[in-house]
Formats: C-alpha cells, structure tokens, sequence
C-alpha cells in the first residue's frame, strides 16, 4: 500500500446557510441599482425633451433669419439633441452645406471722412452725379454705337 497513489478526493466546501439578513442586505442593493439606473434613465429622457422642445421654440427664429434652415430641420435637430443650441446647430449644418448664404457688403470709408460712401453696384452713375468729363465720354460712346 505504500507504493500505491493515494487519490486525493476533491474537497467540497459546505453550503453556509445565508442568514435574512444578508438576504435583506442583497436584495435592497438590487433594488438601489435598479432605482438608480431607471432615475439616469428618466433624467436623459427629460434632457433629450427638454432640448427637442427648445429647438421647436427657436427654430421659427432661425428659420426666419436663414431661410435654408428648413431643408435641413432633421440634421439641426441631431445636432440639438447632441448638445449644441439651436443657433450653433443651424450654423454647422448650414455652413457644412454651404447654405448660409450672401456676406453682407461692407459700405466704403473714405480717407479722411466720416460718412460712409456706398458704392453703385452697376456701372452706370446718373447723369446729374457725373462730371463734365464723364458726360463728354458717355455722349461719344452712345454717338459710336448709333
């Protein structure tokens, strides 16, 4: 018996009888993690709400000011869900898809004055602002071309 293997034999552990009051204790951390996840859960939905409400409060004002805002209403919406203000969305949509629309002229100063000189955009003045020279010039081309 000495030269044969001893067979060891897994040990079992023994069951512990859990008492109430760890049952207790493992029952109400459940529900403080199931309260806490349904309490995340209903403050991101009130968010998400909150910011779809104001992005139909403010996009009429948008609209009003870019009117190609209203072609891309679903991409601002995202962008406003995601966390941008309704303006900024419009702005990244719009300027993404290069709609924002025409720069505003800038009226010319001229040197030494203080009173903006806004140029004609056509290339005719009117008769009474032209001098003698311009009218001179106006009156042979018209003569040339008859």
């Amino acid at each position: 018996m000495a030269d044969e293997p001893t067979i060891i034999q897994p040990v079992t552990p023994t069951e512990v009888p859990t008492s109430r009051a760890e049952e207790r204790i493992t029952d109400l951390s459940e529900k403080v993690k199931l309260t806490s996840q349904e309490r995340d859960a209903e403050k991101t939905r009130n968010e998400e709400l909150t910011r779809e409400r104001d992005f139909y409060a403010g996009f009429s004002d948008v609209v009003a000011t870019n009117p190609a805002a209203k072609d891309h209403k679903e991409d601002i919406l995202a962008k406003v869900k995601s966390g941008y203000s309704v303006e900024d969305a419009t702005y990244a949509v719009l300027g993404k898809a290069g709609k924002l629309g025409n720069p505003v002229s800038q009226p010319t100063m001229p040197a030494g004055g203080s009173a903006t000189t806004i140029t004609p955009q056509s290339g005719e003045k009117p008769v009474a602002e032209m001098t003698q020279d311009e009218r001179r010039a106006q009156l042979s081309k018209d003569l040339i071309w008859s």
